[in-house]
């Protein structure tokens, strides 16, 4: 961290948003969401297959019989084309008339009329003399008997009065196989609902519950540049920057030299690490990170002004001592309230007693102390709530920089990028983000 002191540094402007995405990255991100949820998506498959075939398992069949009527003049003076074309159609009607299904009915005494008016109907077959009579029923014989009860019956109610001849050329014949349901309209329209039903749940699920995992998913849609990605903390109380052999080792030394890069060109007085959504490791990078830079020779103040804070890290634990908040309030010196770190070149602040000290004072007087240990250290470290729990982070980081850590998989996409645009709505300076337990690369 470098160490030049500059108390009134213009703030970092903040990153512009991207007002949109490149088709090109739009479709990769639509891929990587169907990918993600892949086994959603085949669950929502599987659950409309599954339904379409009980749906066609248990729906009653029906079967279309049909018989075809030819129609002719009776005389040799025929009707105009015009008006012999409008005749067919009229005799089409009559097939499904009241009058005709009533006399079918007493043939069929098994069907009401009701249901006759359901299942016949009559057409004008395309191009041709004739008049076909179709009926659905759910017995196959049954709809084979009625179409011809019909063709048979229609001379008794030639709309002309005897000016037309009606042949029965194609008697209708018992079918075979069922007309309703459609198997195959059936099962391409179950396929299409499935696949826009699986990707709409898919990507309905994914925004709702999507958390950051990987350096991509921060910096899409964020602008911030990801300074670390860290592994899981094996044992979160302790300090693995003193152990060259500890798997988060490595990391932490590239994230202590990210840091250097990051405030060269803007020195920093203080560096405000806060988390976009309570920390379940809530300490330990800041106290590692502290002795990561104490180890390279810097100065450093780790100070506690997490109040809220359940696990504290035992470097951090006050145990009733004076702290922070008691000097805020007037009841301790500077020089009472700290105490050695673990390493020599860390200092260590604890909380102290903050409920005996008013929220209000962290604003009037945090300056004010900043101010007063000018020159004593290269660097403050805070232990900072939550941006995302109250203002305290941006508080504290209004003279100097903050460092956003996000614990892999516990921070939603929607909620990082609401938590980025209130910290740059409030000008503070992000210098960066620290992926926990995260994949991919620094950037």
């Amino acid at each position: 961290m470098d160490t030049t002191r500059q108390l009134d540094h213009p703030l970092t402007p903040p990153t512009p948003l991207p007002s949109r995405a490149t088709s090109g990255s739009s479709l990769r991100a639509f891929g990587a969401v169907l990918w993600r949820r892949r086994m959603l998506m085949a669950l929502v498959i599987v659950l409309v297959a599954g339904s379409t075939a009980l749906g066609l398992a248990l729906v009653e069949r029906e079967y279309t019989a049909t018989a075809r009527v030819a129609v002719t003049p009776a005389q040799d003076a025929p009707a105009a084309a015009g008006e012999y074309v409008d005749l067919l159609g009229t005799v089409a009607d009559v097939m499904a008339s009241r009058p005709m299904l009533e006399e079918v009915a007493d043939a069929v005494p098994s069907r009401s009329v009701r249901d006759l008016q359901e299942s016949v109907s009559g057409d004008v077959v395309a191009g041709t003399f004739l008049v076909q009579v179709s009926v659905s029923d759910a017995d196959p014989v049954l709809a084979a008997q009625i179409a011809n009860a019909v063709a048979q019956a229609i001379d008794d109610y030639d709309p002309t009065g005897g000016t037309l001849r009606f042949d029965t050329t194609a008697p209708a014949e018992v079918p075979r196989s069922f007309s309703s349901p459609n198997i195959e309209i059936t099962v391409l329209a179950a396929l299409a609902l499935a696949l826009a039903l699986a990707i709409a749940v898919a990507v309905v699920y994914d925004r709702l519950t999507r958390t950051v995992e990987t350096v991509e998913e921060v910096t899409n849609g964020t602008g911030i540049g990801v300074l670390g990605v860290i592994p899981q903390p094996q044992d979160p109380e302790a300090i693995a920057a003193l152990d060259p052999d500890a798997a988060e080792f490595g990391s932490l030394r590239s994230l202590r030299v990210a840091l250097e890069f990051a405030s060269s060109d803007h020195p920093t007085r203080s560096l405000v690490v806060a988390g976009a959504a309570t920390d379940p490791w809530s300490g330990w990078l800041e106290v590692n990170l502290a002795v990561a830079l104490a180890e390279v020779g810097h100065r450093v103040l780790l100070l506690d002004a997490h109040r809220t804070d359940r696990h504290r890290h035992p470097v951090l634990e006050d145990g009733g001592d004076a702290g922070f908040y008691d000097m805020l309030a007037g009841s301790a010196t500077f020089e009472e309230a700290i105490r050695s770190g673990p390493v020599d070149g860390v200092t260590v602040m604890p909380l102290g007693n903050a409920h005996l000290a008013a929220p209000s004072l962290l604003e009037m007087r945090f300056r004010q102390l900043l101010e007063s240990i000018d020159g004593k250290y290269d660097v403050v470290i805070i232990h900072a709530p939550a941006v995302t729990d109250s203002d305290d982070a941006r508080i504290m980081a209004i003279d100097g920089s903050l460092l956003l850590t996000l614990p892999s998989g516990r921070v939603s996409s929607e909620l990082l990028l609401g938590a980025v645009e209130d910290l740059h709505e409030a000008r503070t300076r992000v210098l960066g983000a620290v992926l926990l337990g995260g994949r991919g690369r620094q950037s």
